[in-house]
């Protein structure tokens, strides 16, 4: 009896630890790791705005911010966290002189939108289990042909937006 007990403990540990090495290492792919937006949502242009900003530096731009409806609702409402489904978008230009403006005013003191600039569309996307590893928010950038930024280039994101967390990582404030 004492030898049978000791076999089936001895086939018990054996088979526990096969399966306990059976498992597949988690891989690098495997780790929880921001997920970038590889694709511009469809109707951004119709959406609402939600303000406008001059970056000087080395972006040095004027953009437009924008959000769909679930972002504007929670904008107007002074929600956060942002619920679900939240997009809030930028679309970037270069600003430059216009010359017809100034000859208007009689003084060199207008700026109007030149060319797309290198990351002229932006969107945040709101889904916290899917992203849940950059505070909820997928991010994305995309060139004015509209294909994606490289990921190397996207891992800049978090960190900047990391700093406003209080803000639900959103840095433009609705403009009334």
């Amino acid at each position: 009896m004492i030898r049978m007990t000791f076999l089936l403990i001895a086939v018990a540990t054996l088979a526990g630890g096969i399966a306990f090495t059976a498992t597949p290492p988690r891989t690098a792919a495997q780790e929880v790791a921001p997920v970038f937006v590889k694709t511009i949502p469809n109707g951004y242009r119709d959406w609402k705005l939600v303000s406008v900003a001059h970056e000087a530096g080395d972006l040095n731009d004027i953009r437009a911010v924008l959000g769909n409806d679930i972002a504007i609702k929670a904008y107007r409402e002074g929600k956060r966290p942002f619920p679900e489904g939240s997009i809030v978008g930028r679309i970037a230009w270069s600003h430059v002189p216009s010359e017809e403006n100034n000859k208007t005013f009689g003084k060199d003191q207008s700026f109007v939108a030149g060319s797309p600039t290198e990351f002229y569309l932006q969107f945040m996307v709101k889904d916290s289990k899917k992203y849940a590893a950059t505070g909820g928010w997928g991010y994305s950038s995309f060139d004015k042909n509209g294909k994606p930024t490289d990921e190397a280039a996207m891992k800049s994101c978090f960190p900047c937006h990391q700093k406003i967390q209080d803000r639900d990582f959103v840095f433009t404030r609705y403009a009334q």
